[in-house]
């Protein structure tokens, strides 16, 4: 099985970091090939721009694209690690989307409308956020996220979401509640471990 981490959070210190790292340790103690794309590392630019477009309908499609899709057709299992800012995920991760999950490649249309491309693929999602559980629950804002990234985005490409784990109130934890955090992360990949 061969496992793709799309990582995006600025700093290689955070919290987000530690999550991607035991994520990669414990899939790689399990024989699992791993590789990791960490977007802000890479400069990864998110912009989808007219000439974008004017490409794909060209089936013409950017090197940097090309290169991204290539790991993503690599890759069984998706594993999408970020944080929560603005009741989303950061720019530069809805930028890959936007501009690498294509019509054509992710999914395409039809007189039946759409259809998800990628249905042999599944993903694991942990997504952090400051807030703790209590504030997020009950406007059903967590529902929301979950929604829109499960269904808005997985499954209309396809994509079954095995786990979607929000993490609470991170800045605002201390260390040994943290690294029962961590081993939460662990347990939720050695589940999915068992299952391949």
């Amino acid at each position: 099985m061969n496992i793709l981490i799309i990582y995006a959070h600025p700093n290689p210190e955070s919290f987000n970091a530690a999550i991607c790292d035991a994520v990669e340790k414990e899939f790689t103690s399990k024989d699992f090939q791993v590789r990791k794309r960490d977007l802000y590392q890479m400069k990864f630019n998110p912009i989808l721009t007219e000439d974008d477009y004017t490409s794909f309908y060209q089936d013409k499609v950017p090197a940097d694209i090309q290169a991204e899709q290539s790991e993503l057709i690599w890759a069984n299992i998706f594993v999408f690690v970020f944080p929560t800012w603005w009741a989303g995920m950061p720019a530069i991760l809805k930028g890959y989307f936007d501009r690498v999950f294509t019509n054509g490649f992710a999914f395409r249309y039809s007189d039946e409308g759409p259809e998800g491309l990628l249905k042999e693929k599944q993903a694991l999602i942990f997504q952090t956020t400051g807030q703790p559980e209590k504030s997020l629950k009950p406007p059903q804002l967590t529902m929301a996220m979950q929604a829109s990234f499960d269904i808005g985005i997985m499954n209309f490409c396809g994509i079954e979401t095995l786990a979607h784990k929000f993490i609470y109130s991170v800045p605002y934890v201390d260390e040994e509640t943290r690294k029962i955090m961590l081993n939460e992360v662990k347990e939720v990949v050695e589940m999915i471990g068992k299952q391949k």
